[in-house]
């Protein structure tokens, strides 16, 4: 089960950067709370990310996780989506806080939200300012009056656990002993409170729950939805539509095999179809923008024409590629260069509000076998994928939007790759809060232990890859052979996890 409260010790620590490196008691960081409860509300919040970040004069430091959360106050209502946004005002933007609201609750209208109905009902969007800096601000003098920092955050586990993800030791410059996030939402967990009584509906056994994205971008499948992290392992099926993959290049080259191929891996159980144009096996060519979008796009939209509703992620390094492939219908990117091939591949994700799949490897394809050559491979590769997902919240990637992979058999031996799934359980504390990607499906270091050539007869070794994922936590494996390891993590979670039976993804509505 999640924990609301990040440890001191995990990445969380190591993502919410001390006062001192980053300002935060200065008055230019500004924190955003974001929710909703009625209809698409993926795809509002992510475009309410956008249009906040699109603002003059303000810019998109960073987001928390996304959370989904009991109702509170007015229980009788659906569950929300949560996140907190910390933004980075200018100047101007500090003398102005009264245009800035205004521009909030524009924004909501322009998403739906309507004026009237209870206070504290069911909303599209909500956009509430929680703090600027650690001072006490009172806005009187203006069409939406407000008083900062925001009087009930200290009792909102919905407000607390999102914004412990960013500042944790942010005080609060009004309570009794200037207490930390941290304390506030200690306090909350332990039912203690602050003064005066804590919302209705704030119960222990619904405390707010981390969701990955199965799809809330401005394009792909009709609705928004998510999985609750850590209910299950979900498969990531593997689609090559090239002629020279490694195991299976040539078996999808006609439309008609592609689309079969995809349908029979959704009955199997996957939960995404991962679709590529382009093999990035040791040694393999690059192949042009216009060649893997002729591969590709073809393929997700006859997917989408044919009412497959599956998450469908594109394994491109181009951001063109990815373009395409998003607006024909694609939810995901899966990116083996970390965005570091096309420098317009993070702001690109950033604008189409795709989760992005960041993976860790030396050089290209072509080179990177020349470069395995490592001091502490583990600790290289938490680095390495650390750095890539600042660089992805720099673009403006929310949190909620970012899937991080250690790369089995990019760039690395035998020792490496069973080094990094031997210390799998390790890589998902210290790259928390991100969700992570294990894909280790027919590489040639299985084939060296089991003394298999031929890759498509290394089953169980990939299962024993998927079971070892599982047991160390991780969210997703990407895989050919798509129903055996389905029934592998499928049994796994049962033993390692709380058994989610029946379900891969829930409705956003």
């Amino acid at each position: 089960a999640q924990s609301p409260l990040p440890p001191p010790s995990s990445a969380t620590a190591l993502r919410a950067e001390t006062a001192a490196q980053h300002g935060m008691a200065g008055r230019h960081l500004c924190y955003l709370a974001l929710g909703g409860n009625v209809g698409d509300r993926l795809r509002y919040i992510s475009r309410a990310v956008r249009r906040v970040a699109n603002l003059p004069g303000v810019r998109l430091r960073r987001t928390s996780s996304l959370f989904k959360t009991a109702p509170q106050y007015v229980t009788e209502q659906p569950a929300f989506l949560n996140a907190v946004a910390e933004l980075e005002l200018a100047p101007d933007r500090l003398r102005d806080l009264h245009g800035l609201l205004s521009e909030l609750k524009a924004i909501e209208a322009e998403i739906g939200r309507v004026s009237g109905g209870p206070r504290r009902g069911p909303r599209v969007v909500d956009l509430d300012l929680l703090a600027v800096g650690e001072e006490p601000l009172t806005l009187t003098d203006c069409t939406y009056p407000l008083n900062l920092p925001h009087a009930q955050m200290h009792e909102r586990d919905f407000v607390l656990v999102p914004l412990a993800e960013l500042c944790p030791e942010w005080r609060h410059p009004l309570l009794e002993g200037r207490p930390t996030v941290r304390t506030m939402l200690e306090r909350v967990l332990r039912s203690e409170g602050m003064p005066g009584q804590g919302p209705a509906g704030a119960h222990s056994q619904e405390r707010p729950c981390q969701v990955i994205p199965a799809a809330g971008g401005l394009h792909g499948r009709a609705q928004g939805c998510y999985w609750e992290r850590g209910a299950q392992t979900h498969i990531m099926g593997i689609l090559n539509v090239t002629p020279d993959s490694f195991s299976d290049g040539g078996k999808h080259l006609q439309l008609e095999d592609a689309v079969a191929s995809a349908q029979a891996m959704v009955n199997a159980g996957a939960s995404i179809i991962d679709v590529g144009g382009e093999t990035t096996k040791p040694g393999a060519a690059e192949v042009s923008v216009e060649q893997e979008i002729e591969r590709v796009v073809p393929v997700i939209r006859a997917l989408r024409e044919r009412g497959m509703d599956v998450t469908i992620s594109v394994d491109t390094r181009k951001a063109a590629v990815a373009r395409a492939a998003v607006e024909a219908g694609a939810d995901w990117i899966n990116d083996v260069s970390g965005g570091e091939f096309d420098s317009a591949m993070l702001p690109l994700a950033a604008e189409l509000m795709a989760p992005v799949v960041l993976m860790h490897m030396k050089g290209t394809p072509e080179t990177m076998n020349s470069l395995v050559s490592y001091e502490c491979v583990f600790g290289e590769v938490r680095d390495h994928l650390l750095a890539r997902r600042k660089a992805a919240e720099e673009a403006g990637i929310p949190a909620w939007n970012i899937i991080l992979d250690p790369g089995i058999g990019f760039a690395k031996k035998i020792d490496e790759n069973l080094t990094l799934l031997r210390r799998c359980g390790e890589l998902v504390d210290a790259l928390h809060p991100s969700p992570l990607l294990v894909s280790a499906s027919r590489k040639k270091f299985l084939g060296t232990i089991l003394g298999e050539t031929d890759a498509t007869q290394r089953t169980f070794g990939n299962a024993a890859c998927t079971a070892a994922a599982v047991a160390a936590g991780a969210d997703f494996v990407r895989a050919h052979d798509v129903r055996e390891m389905c029934q592998t993590a499928r049994v796994s979670d049962h033993i390692y996890r709380r058994p989610a039976e029946g379900l891969r993804t829930t409705s956003a509505l």
